[in-house]
């Protein structure tokens, strides 16, 4: 332990648009649903130096953080991970043959997994650069000049399996948020049309130059999710375009709402028939009959359930660009999951 299709392993991410279950595509822009792919959604692309000869590294989990992270063969036949700003986790037997999971200390979503290719003793350290890899499924394709002067919805959907020999339970779906969330100020957004958010303590620092921001009253409520076109340390500056995106509309600001920065996503879930879900000809058309939620929390989140072992769960995802968005060189879209294994 812990073997592959086990712990945070259980639960594979696929891209769609295949002819049948787990079918040959590989294209993310072409993940429109339909079936399953064989092809894993993939979070990051590496770079290893000084690798272990023996030891191929087959996933990244998408919970790790950039930069470098290392394996260290412990003994002839152990490895440990140490995840980018982490600590290394325990050590794990492996044999020649054998595809395991290796976990950072204490974060079992940090995991990548490793596959031994011959039974040379293990021997080294091997650094592993990480860097988010653009242009998959969940960051969209490059909106073009066109798009962002006219605005754009555009959709795709990936494929949750339940890859473990047991029911996986608890299955929820939410997106993440992309900054420190703050409380707004005396400075804050009328009933409609363009404006601003202003902090009194606090700052925007780690949020993105421009993006999207959710607005909840001080209760956790959702009020508005609005597109800001800049910010500075303590202000957003929203235009009349970027007001009650996503399925909301424009409200008053008020002096204690909270807001949060998050991707320009919202997401729904669709239970397979005969291991297929619904199938759109293209990127522009929205698929009917699905509920859509822009939730930040796994209490809020889309509620799957409980997955038997082998069962899939179509996951969409509605990207917004407004009209006369501003160029950005890149736009992070992040989701998470949750669920428990064994």
């Amino acid at each position: 332990m812990p073997d592959e299709k086990t712990r945070a392993d259980s639960l594979r991410l696929y891209l769609t648009g295949a002819a049948s279950d787990g079918g040959a595509q590989i294209d993310p822009d072409a993940s429109l649903g339909n079936y399953r792919s064989s092809t894993l959604e993939e979070f990051f692309t590496n770079f290893i130096s000084n690798p272990i000869s023996n030891i191929t590294v087959d996933f990244i989990s998408g919970a790790h953080a950039e930069g470098d992270g290392s394996i260290e063969a412990i003994t002839a036949d152990t490895l440990a991970w140490t995840p980018p700003g982490g600590s290394q986790g325990a050590a794990v037997s492996i044999a020649n043959g054998e595809t395991k999971i290796l976990e950072g200390n204490g974060v079992p979503g940090q995991f990548i997994r490793v596959t031994r290719t011959s039974a040379d003793s293990l021997a080294g350290t091997a650094t592993v650069t990480l860097s988010l890899k653009f242009n998959n499924v969940i960051g969209f394709d490059n909106v073009k000049t066109a798009e962002a002067a006219a605005g754009d919805i555009e959709y795709r959907a990936l494929m949750l399996k339940n890859e473990s020999s047991s029911e996986v339970k608890n299955v929820k779906v939410y997106l993440k948020t992309l900054g420190t969330q703050q409380v707004s100020g005396a400075d804050h957004l009328a009933a409609s049309g363009a404006g601003s958010i202003g902090l009194a303590v606090g700052n925007f620092n780690d949020w993105p130059n421009s993006g999207f921001c959710r607005i909840e009253d001080s209760g956790g409520s959702l009020k508005e999710i609005v597109y800001y076109s800049s910010r500075i340390a303590t202000t957003l500056t929203v235009p009349a375009a970027g007001r009650g995106i996503l399925g909301t509309s424009a409200q008053a600001g008020a002096v204690t709402d909270r807001v949060n920065a998050v991707p320009g996503l919202r997401l729904a879930v669709e239970a397979p028939v005969g291991d297929q879900i619904t199938n759109v000809a293209n990127e522009s058309i929205q698929p009917s009959g699905l509920t859509w939620s822009t939730a930040i929390t796994k209490d809020n989140g889309l509620e799957i359930g409980d997955m038997a072992a082998g069962a899939l769960y179509g996951v969409w995802m509605e990207r917004a660009v407004i009209v006369g968005a501003v160029s950005e060189g890149s736009v992070l879209q992040s989701i998470a999951w949750s669920f428990d294994a064994t």
